[in-house]
């Protein structure tokens, strides 16, 4: 047995007005009450033909507003069908939940099971699907590796996994429409910058976005044979991270289903209710994702470098998350300077560089992410002591911003 909602948060959610119109639109009848004061509601005669009903407060400023609110909202609850239930319990979440995002992939296992394998598949899809949606706010490229990807994580970190439905498996996310992430980390206390700033209403219509890209530029390449669209559909958000995360949702599956909806309290309350956007792909548009994926992959500028380096810098690890440093760079690659995510143990070695005036050598993947240069997965990591090497190579010293 279902165990009903908290019903004083719904109605911390709700005003009269609104919980009258969903009544109204439920089947509900007024039947008498004094205005600005209370009006009075029962199930339409077609429902049950009882006469048993709800009083509804309209006088917001009654200390018992609030009480006779959440009374109204039980008895709504009580007395009413599975439409009105489905609309008070949508109230309750919206405010807290958010815009709402599902995944859908189709399997041939019993319903509302999915198997590991594709599961894992499943949720990476979503995952990887919410990171373009981020980066391709801050900018637009062929393959992005881990640029913006401050953005992005940030943007992860606020977002809710909900419950899955029966049918086809479903992964749902909810992203808090009204709040703002930055491109760059804001120091607290901190003015928020007015540029380089996105709700998350404006990523998710960027999910909307770039899944469009995509539909349209592997209609393109179906019916034409030609790649040409992939670069040109780039603009647009299509990209190689965007390919990948197509390619787990369909992985292993009957096809796969991406379904934004934009909610707000008041959507729940319309006559008729903002329509739900969605976009399919299917086993068939495996091969074409795979020709994109291959080249836009290609346009990647990632290089294997081992620095030589003292480390300037530090910022201490915190819980779950990499320490980072910056390496004034001796020699093994232009840049003149480099940043660093360290594990713990890792971290260590670099503070005792640090304390001892030695160097650090490492080995990893060098990306330009905005004006900084960074190293990934780091391999070979060692002290040396601090011998004077010169690159004979140069870079321009506007490419780097001077702060950590």
């Amino acid at each position: 047995m279902n165990t009903p909602p908290d019903f004083q948060e719904i109605a911390e959610h709700l005003t009269d007005a609104q919980l009258a119109l969903a009544l109204q639109q439920s089947g509900w009848e007024k039947f008498g009450g004094r205005d600005s004061l209370y009006s009075r509601w029962r199930p339409g005669a077609s429902e049950s033909g009882a006469t048993r009903g709800l009083l509804l407060p309209q006088d917001r400023s009654a200390e018992d507003y609030f009480e006779l609110l959440s009374q109204a909202v039980a008895s709504a609850w009580n007395l009413g069908d599975l439409r009105i239930r489905s609309i008070l319990e949508r109230a309750a979440s919206l405010h807290s939940l958010g815009d709402e995002m599902k995944f859908h992939k189709e399997t041939r296992t019993r319903k509302g099971t999915i198997s590991w394998t594709a599961g894992v598949d499943l949720h990476s899809g979503a995952h990887k699907s919410m990171m373009v949606a981020a980066k391709t706010r801050k900018s637009r490229s062929a393959y992005y590796g881990n640029s913006n990807s401050y953005l992005a994580k940030s943007f992860l970190d606020s977002v809710l996994m909900g419950q899955t439905e029966v049918g086809s498996y479903v992964v749902t996310a909810y992203v808090p429409p009204a709040e703002v992430f930055t491109e760059r980390k804001v120091n607290e206390g901190a003015t928020i910058p007015l540029v380089g700033r996105h709700s998350g209403r404006e990523i998710t219509k960027g999910l909307v976005d770039v899944m469009e890209a995509a539909r349209e530029s592997v209609d393109h390449f179906q019916a034409s044979g030609s790649t040409s669209g992939f670069i040109d559909y780039v603009s647009r958000g299509f990209c190689y991270e965007l390919t990948q995360a197509l390619r787990s949702l369909i992985r292993d599956s009957d096809g796969a289903e991406i379904e934004v909806e934009f909610n707000s309290s008041d959507d729940l309350f319309e006559t008729s209710p903002p329509p739900r956007q969605s976009l399919e792909f299917t086993a068939s548009d495996y091969s074409a994702l795979e020709t994109a994926g291959n080249l836009l992959a290609a346009t990647a500028q990632a290089e294997f470098v081992t620095v030589l380096g003292t480390v300037t810098l530090l910022e201490r690890p915190k819980p779950g998350n990499p320490g980072i440093v910056r390496l004034d760079v001796v020699g093994g690659t232009a840049a003149r300077k480099m940043r660093v995510r360290l594990k713990v143990e890792d971290y260590d070695m670099a503070v005792d560089a640090h304390r001892n005036n030695l160097a650090l050598r490492i080995s990893g993947r060098q990306e330009l992410e905005g004006h900084f240069y960074w190293l990934y997965d780091p391999e070979i990591i060692e002290l040396v002591r601090i011998v004077p090497e010169e690159s004979t190579d140069s870079i321009d010293s506007s490419a780097q911003d001077p702060l950590f």
